[in-house]
């Protein structure tokens, strides 16, 4: 009897490591996956800012070609 509850303890040993792996590996990806989200967020709040700018400077070029000299 004690020989089966041994053999039952080293399995269920065997299976925690095994899982408490598994969770090692699968929260390292997750960080991976954040870090790698994070930036690509990063990249289009940029892409936004340079975009408004671009807005901005295209409107003002469109002023300044439309405005008369000396009409002020």
């Amino acid at each position: 009897m004690s020989s089966i509850i041994s053999e039952l303890e080293s399995g269920l040993n065997a299976q925690l490591k095994a899982l408490a792996d598994d969770i090692r590996a699968t929260e390292e990806k997750l960080m991976r996956s954040k870090e790698g989200y994070l930036k690509v967020q990063g990249a289009l709040e940029i892409l936004t800012v340079v975009n408004e700018r671009q807005s901005v400077a295209d409107t003002e070029a469109v002023q300044a070609a439309l405005s008369v000299p000396g009409a002020d």
